[in-house]
C-alpha cells in the first residue's frame, strides 16, 4: 500500500513543479509582449487652446480693449468708423498728418516674455492716398522692447511700395508688394526669445506663407519683454497724410485661435504651421525599448529551456 501511495504522489509533484515554472515563464512573457507589440511612438505635441486671448470686436465700443496714452496718440486720435471695404463692419481709423509721427494703441494683453509663442492675425485697409512709395519707414504694428531707445525687435512696415518685416529697424525682409488702397491681411507666429537661435518669426499673407522660420539677428526680444502696438508710426520726413483702417486683430496661443471664418486667415493650411509639426522622439528612447525587451525575452526563454533540460536529465 505504501508503494502505491508513493508512486501516486511522485508524478503529481513533478507535474506541479513543471506547472509552476511554466506559470512563471508565462507571467514574464505577458509583461514583455505588450512592450514589443507597442508601436514606436514619437513625442506628441502639447495640446493647444483654440480660443483667442484677445479679439477686436466687430461692433460695439472697439476702442475699449486698448490701452491708450497721450504719448501714443500725440499726432492723431484713433476713432471708430464704418469699415471702407467691409460692409456692415466697423473699423478703427488711424490718421497721421504730413510731418506727424504717431497714432497708436496697445491691445490689453500680457507682455510677451522669454519662451512665449504667440499667434496674431491683422487685417487692415490702406487709404486710397496712403503714401506707400515713401522711401522711409511707416510702421503698421510693432512689438516694442521695454527700453525707451532703439527700434523694436519685430515690426511690420510699408516703404517703397513693399511690405516689410523689420528687425531693429535695419534688418528688412520683403513680404511682397503693396499699393495705396490695398488690403493688408497677415498672420504671424512669433517665438519670443533673446537667443537668435530660438527667436523665430513665421508670416502668412493672404493665407499663403511668405516667411518661414526667420531668425532676427538680435532675437525677437531685446530685454525682459515686449508689448504690442498697432496704428501708424512713421518717419516725420513723410509729408503726406497717412490713414489706416484696422478691422481685424486676433491674438492667441494657436493658429486655430486666430483664424476668422471667411477671412484670408481661415485658408491657412495646418501643414504650414510650425506649431503643428510633430516632435522627434526624445533621446531615441522609443527606438531602444523594443530591443531591450527582445533581449530580456531571449533570456527568459533560454532559462525556461535550460530548466526543462535539467529536469529531464535528473529523470
Amino acid at each position: 500500500m505504501r508503494r502505491t501511495h508513493v508512486a501516486t504522489r511522485g508524478p503529481r509533484r513533478l507535474l506541479s513543479a513543471r506547472s509552476g515554472r511554466l506559470a512563471v515563464v508565462l507571467a514574464l512573457l505577458s509583461l514583455l509582449v505588450p512592450v514589443l507589440a507597442a508601436p514606436v511612438a514619437s513625442a506628441a505635441p502639447p495640446p493647444t487652446d483654440e480660443r483667442p486671448i484677445w479679439v477686436l470686436p466687430e461692433s460695439g465700443d472697439m476702442l475699449a480693449g486698448f490701452g491708450r496714452s497721450d504719448y501714443d496718440e500725440q499726432d492723431g486720435t484713433p476713432r471708430q468708423v464704418p469699415a471702407p471695404e467691409e460692409p456692415g463692419r466697423q473699423a478703427i481709423e488711424f490718421t497721421v498728418e504730413g510731418g506727424g509721427q504717431r497714432s497708436e494703441m496697445r491691445p490689453r494683453i500680457p507682455d510677451q516674455v522669454e519662451g512665449d509663442v504667440q499667434y496674431y492675425t491683422y487685417g487692415a485697409q490702406l487709404a486710397p492716398d496712403f503714401p506707400t512709395d515713401a522711401r522711409t519707414w511707416q510702421l503698421l504694428f510693432q512689438w516694442h522692447h521695454y527700453g525707451d531707445s532703439g527700434s523694436p525687435p519685430v515690426a511690420v512696415e510699408v516703404r517703397e511700395n513693399r511690405l516689410m518685416l523689420a528687425a531693429e529697424g535695419e534688418n528688412l525682409t520683403d513680404l511682397g508688394p503693396v499699393r495705396a488702397g490695398d488690403r493688408v491681411d497677415l498672420t504671424l507666429r512669433i517665438a519670443f526669445s533673446r537667443d537668435p537661435d530660438r527667436g523665430t518669426v513665421d508670416v502668412w499673407r493672404d493665407g499663403r506663407p511668405v516667411l518661414e522660420d526667420y531668425r532676427p539677428p538680435g532675437g525677437t526680444l531685446l530685454d525682459g519683454g515686449n508689448y504690442m502696438k498697432v496704428g501708424l508710426y512713421r518717419d516725420t520726413d513723410v509729408d503726406e497724410e497717412g490713414r489706416v483702417y484696422l478691422d481685424d486683430l486676433r491674438i492667441g496661443p494657436s493658429l486655430a485661435s486666430v483664424q476668422r471664418p471667411g477671412s484670408a486667415s481661415s485658408s491657412i493650411e495646418n501643414a504650414t504651421d510650425p506649431g503643428e509639426q510633430p516632435a522627434s522622439p526624445a533621446d531615441g528612447a522609443s527606438d531602444v525599448a523594443p530591443w531591450i525587451a527582445a533581449f530580456l525575452l531571449l533570456i527568459v526563454a533560454g532559462a525556461a529551456v535550460a530548466a526543462v533540460s535539467r529536469r529531464r536529465t535528473r529523470r
